[in-house]
């Protein structure tokens, strides 16, 4: 039977079309960001940022607040992934007792994963279990990254044995269908971790909180180090960051089996491995935990501190506040503001668990019942007390031109309003101004904003489109956050 004129048309049409109605249902991973030409996306957060300096410049930190109450998901969130046209995937889990052991080590836990969708970090759609564990000694500990490199989600998530917090991973190439890695457990480590995929060194990056002997001043909850034959120390709480181009072979290597030293079979690791604190910190200060995630072109970590008490003694101590660090690569870590507690709800909140969506305009955070968060782009600054002067790093000038962010005064200086400026002006590559973007023509005094546009009188910088330029910034009681390109529409 010959087919009829045209059938062969209708089929590959009918063909084409369950062709791309399966490739929209087919689930994806974070989606990559649309290309723009000339995009710019300055950050300020350590002299890496900053070239040609005059007077005294400072970098300095936003806390996290709290920004409303909202209906909590049905589960705790573990990760947050960019989806198109402004929706973000979110992951949470579920943790359910099932039975009691005579240690808190031998409880065990029924244990789900669930997905659904926001646009707001308030509203959480069509959430739908892609992972049923069975029970086991799971503990609340989670953390998730995705590889854009393998295209490939990886899970980690802590389960307890007689030695301790085993590491132990699944993977997922869509976000649906999980795997349990067949090496599990990874490693040993402590209890708190985070996790985030660093693409300046192609792989994941693990931080964990570790412990190192240590003769502490004011002893704390946690027995002798029997391996080491001395009641008078104590394990002090220090970060291990690993790191992987897979999530399957880790740098180092090595584990800190038997937390408890139950078996004194404790291993010490070298310090080396370790980021402890250093001659400038107060001598009991711990690094408890750090929630670190990847942001534009760099890592940021909310480290929780903690110190012991005498007023605790022999017990766990209150947490003593939260600090903000900042990474070119997510290895190499730099802290500009010690002291500065970088969580406002903070005890309530001790700590921040994941990594954040950005919706809106703002960094978010949500926290069960509590949403938490930053205007965008604000983790960092750069700013002056006094009159201050920096160039930024080389640039080609957009043809959507240039917005400023920035506090005109800084917000730890609202009495400096009638002192308070910034300036910029635009530089060539042999760093002359260019005339008519002086800095007498580019002048902004009382404003907090995240998009000023960036004007030299009649003059825009989209007239420099495709040139290769720097600014030159002035700077006094003010902090400048960001230089960015304004969003298409």
């Amino acid at each position: 039977m010959k087919p009829r004129p045209g059938s062969f048309l209708l089929l590959f049409v009918a063909f084409a079309c369950q062709l791309m109605s399966a490739r929209a249902q087919a689930p994806a991973g974070p989606a990559p960001s649309a290309p723009r030409a000339a995009q710019v996306r300055l950050l300020f957060s350590g002299p890496q940022d900053v070239t040609d300096t005059w007077g005294k410049l400072h970098f300095g930190v936003t806390p996290v607040r709290l920004i409303r109450e909202i209906e909590p998901p049905p589960f705790t969130v573990v990760g947050c992934f960019p989806q198109a046209v402004g929706a973000w995937d979110v992951f949470g889990q579920q943790l359910t007792p099932v039975g009691r052991g005579r240690e808190s080590y031998e409880e065990t836990n029924a244990w789900k994963l669930l997905r659904a969708t926001t646009r707001d970090g308030v509203s959480f759609a069509h959430p739908e279990t892609v992972l049923d564990s069975p029970p086991g000694t799971w503990t609340q500990h989670a953390a998730m990254a995705y590889n854009p490199e393998a295209q490939e989600y990886l899970l980690l998530k802590l389960k307890v044995d007689s030695y301790g917090f085993a590491y132990t991973a699944f993977f997922s190439p869509d976000g649906r269908r999980w795997q349990a890695h067949p090496g599990n457990p990874l490693f040993y480590e402590g209890d708190a971790m985070s996790l985030f995929w660093s693409p300046k060194l192609k792989r994941f990056v693990c931080v964990s909180k570790s412990l190192q002997p240590h003769r502490k001043h004011i002893r704390d909850h946690g027995g002798p180090t029997k391996a080491l034959g001395d009641d008078a120390l104590r394990d002090r709480r220090v970060l291990m960051l690993r790191s992987s181009p897979d999530g399957r072979r880790w740098e180092p290597s090595v584990s800190l089996p038997d937390v408890w030293d139950r078996h004194s079979q404790k291993g010490a690791h070298p310090p080396g491995f370790l980021t402890m604190p250093d001659a400038e910190d107060p001598p009991d200060l711990e690094f408890y935990s750090g929630n670190a995630f990847w942001y534009h072109d760099r890592a940021y970590m909310m480290v929780l501190n903690y110190a012991a008490s005498p007023l605790a003694a022999r017990k766990h101590a209150p947490h003593l506040d939260d600090e903000w660090w900042t990474s070119p690569d997510g290895l190499r870590w730099e802290r500009p503001a010690r002291g500065v507690n970088a969580l406002d709800v903070f005890p309530q909140i001790p700590r921040l668990e994941t990594h954040p969506m950005i919706a809106h305009g703002m960094i978010l955070f949500p926290r069960g019942k509590l949403l938490l968060g930053l205007p965008e782009d604000r983790l960092s600054f750069v700013g002056a007390r006094a009159n201050g002067e920096f160039s930024t790093r080389a640039f080609k000038m957009p043809a959507a031109g240039l917005l400023l962010n920035a506090a005109v005064p800084s917000p730890d200086r609202p009495f400096a309003k009638e002192q308070a400026y910034i300036m910029a002006a635009v530089l060539d590559e042999k760093g002359a101004v260019i005339p008519g973007f002086g800095a007498d023509r580019c002048v902004v005094r009382d404003a907090d904003r995240q998009a000023m546009p960036l004007q030299w009188g009649e003059a825009s910088a989209r007239q420099l489109a495709g040139r290769t330029v720097r600014l030159r910034f002035w700077l006094r009681s003010a902090n400048i956050y960001a230089v960015t390109t304004p969003v298409e529409p």
